[in-house]
């Protein structure tokens, strides 16, 4: 198995040429979770990644007592991993 490499946006943005930004792949997240605004209590993580030799944000942030975890497709803006848990 080969090294994975975690590559900021600005290197995403010339390899595929059609990745969104942090901010875009956010705003995909608060609007699947209803969360108007980006309104959130917390945000913890947003960072670019590969997954299946896609380039993926993993997204992660609390908001009312609950986390929510995204996988955001950076080429498409689709949901790729959604996940809700009381914490």
């Amino acid at each position: 198995m080969g090294n994975i490499e975690k590559l900021n946006d600005d290197t995403m943005e010339q390899v595929s040429g059609g990745t969104l930004s942090q901010d875009q792949a956010l705003a995909k997240a608060f609007e699947h979770a209803g969360i108007p605004g980006g309104q959130v209590d917390f945000l913890k993580k947003v960072e670019m990644d590969y997954e299946h030799g896609r380039p993926v944000y993993e997204i992660k942030f609390y908001k009312g007592g609950y986390e929510y975890e995204y996988d955001i497709d950076a080429e498409t803006g689709a949901v790729l991993k959604f996940e809700k848990d009381f914490d």
